[in-house]
C-alpha cells in the first residue's frame, strides 16, 4: 500500500480541478425547452464532483463524489491525503442558481484555481471510507475532526 499524497499535490491539481469542472459547464445547455437534454433543468454539481474526482483518482489521489444535504442537496469530492480527508468543491453558486431540483445557468462563467475550495474534514486520512460514503449527515460534513 502506498502513502497517501501529501496536500501540497492536491493543491497543485487545482487548475487541473477546475478545467474538469469547465468542460462540465461549457457542456451544460439549458437553451431547449425542456432545458438540458439529459438534466433538464436540474444543476451540475454531480457531473462538476464526477469529473473532479476523476482528476484526483487519475493523480494518485483516492477520492469520491458524495452527496450531503447541508441546506441543498449538494455533490462534492472528499479525498485522502497525508494530512488528512480533505473536501473539494466549487460551491453551486459560482456557476448555477435555483433551488431544489431546479437550477438556472450563470452565463459566462469561466473556473480557475481559486475557484476550488479545500476543506479538512478529518485530520485521520484512514477516516477516508467513513466520509466516502453514498451520504453525509450535515453533523459530519461541517464538523471538522
Amino acid at each position: 500500500m502506498t502513502a497517501p499524497a501529501p496536500l501540497a499535490r492536491l493543491r497543485a491539481l487545482r487548475g487541473a480541478l477546475a478545467a474538469a469542472a469547465q468542460g462540465v459547464y461549457d457542456a451544460w445547455d439549458q437553451s431547449g425547452e425542456d432545458g438540458d437534454p439529459e438534466l433538464g433543468f436540474g444543476g451540475i454539481c454531480q457531473d462538476v464532483a464526477a469529473a473532479m474526482a476523476e482528476v484526483l483518482e487519475a493523480d494518485g489521489i483516492e477520492a469520491a463524489a458524495v452527496s450531503a444535504a447541508c441546506g441543498e442537496q449538494h455533490v462534492f469530492v472528499v479525498c485522502k491525503v497525508a494530512e488528512g480527508v480533505f473536501e473539494v468543491d466549487i460551491p453551486p453558486r459560482v456557476y448555477e442558481r435555483g433551488g431544489g431540483y431546479v437550477w438556472e445557468k450563470l452565463p459566462g462563467v469561466v473556473f480557475d484555481a481559486d475557484c476550488v475550495c479545500l476543506g479538512l474534514v478529518d485530520r485521520d486520512p484512514e477516516a477516508f471510507p467513513r466520509y466516502a460514503s453514498d451520504e453525509w449527515d450535515d453533523e459530519a460534513a461541517l464538523s471538522p475532526r
